[in-house]
């Protein structure tokens, strides 16, 4: 079942049906979309939903746009609807998204800068990975490096638990000068309130240290019906830095999601003009007039 979450009393049959799983940075990034589109004079609507719900409802009509597709996470459920002509490519919105491993600065500047260096320091980091929750890909992956001892993690262990409480505890390490080495990703709130570093991956390390990339999906008929939409949808790209923000300011500092949209569209009109270069209203306006007249 798709649940409304926003501004209609279900939705308008020409509204723009967003899929936006429960994750702080989407939920952010897709408010940011969907405010400068509605500045356009789109209605739009989000639908909380998980990506496989997302994968089907877009070959279905019931999703006109999605701007989570992880890859290469999302490839299993990505690539049979791709190939099925199911959905568009409309743009990379992230392209310098990561998985894997972090250090303190300190430890980093210590000499760690990659996974091969962690096992000569094993001491100081008490043979412990601290990581995220049994059954995740990442923890998967971290119990597949030390069960088959890449890079020396064979007599290593994971300490696992939720990322708040890891972060937590991570934080507790830092405060008291510990050496410690985590589960990290990017974009996230902690790239911003830790001081810390990504280890390089090495051969073996594959499967945990990943760069990944984030694309925007469309339905097949989506430039078709919303023209303007797609103009912007093209264009519409972020760095990790600005997601982790928007992920900090919802996630950490718990602001409401509509509102960091908000005052991140008003202090950041320039980066939306690059968005809306060329794109109209729906009425046939310049889009970034629209914009700045709703958030100046």
């Amino acid at each position: 079942m798709l649940v409304c979450l926003m501004h209609t009393p279900c939705f308008a049959d020409d509204a723009i049906r967003f899929g936006v799983p429960p994750w702080p940075g989407v939920t952010v990034k897709t408010e940011v979309a969907t405010q400068i589109l509605e500045a356009m004079g789109y209605e739009t609507v989000q639908l909380e939903v998980g990506p496989p719900v997302i994968y089907e409802g877009i070959t279905t009509d019931d999703i006109d746009a999605y701007v989570a597709a992880w890859l290469p996470a999302q490839i299993d459920m990505y690539t049979p609807v791709l190939e099925a002509g199911g959905f568009e490519v409309a743009a990379v919105n992230l392209e310098d998204a990561l998985i894997g491993i972090a250090v303190p600065t300190y430890v980093y500047e210590a000499g760690v800068t990659t996974m091969a260096d962690l096992d000569a320091h094993a001491d100081k980091f008490n043979h412990t990975i601290l990581s995220i929750e049994v059954g995740s890909g990442m923890h998967t992956s971290t119990e597949a490096l030390i069960a088959n001892d890449v890079v020396g993690l064979g007599d290593w262990t994971q300490s696992s638990s939720t990322t708040p409480v890891m972060l937590s505890v991570v934080e507790d390490h830092i405060e008291a000068g510990d050496w410690v080495v985590f589960h990290a990703w990017k974009p996230h709130w902690m790239t911003i309130q830790i001081d810390m570093k990504f280890l390089e991956g090495v051969e073996g390390t594959e499967n945990l240290v990943t760069e990944s990339t984030v694309e925007t999906l469309v339905s097949s008929d989506f430039n078709e019906q919303y023209p303007e939409a797609y103009a912007f949808l093209k264009n519409f790209v972020v760095t990790s830095e600005i997601q982790s923000l928007w992920i900090h300011n919802y996630g950490f500092e718990e602001i409401a999601p509509e509102t960091v949209a908000h005052n991140w569209i008003a202090a950041n009109l320039d980066t939306v003009e690059g968005w809306l270069q060329g794109v109209n209203t729906v009425s046939g306006e310049p889009a970034i007039d629209a914009v700045r007249a709703a958030y100046e």
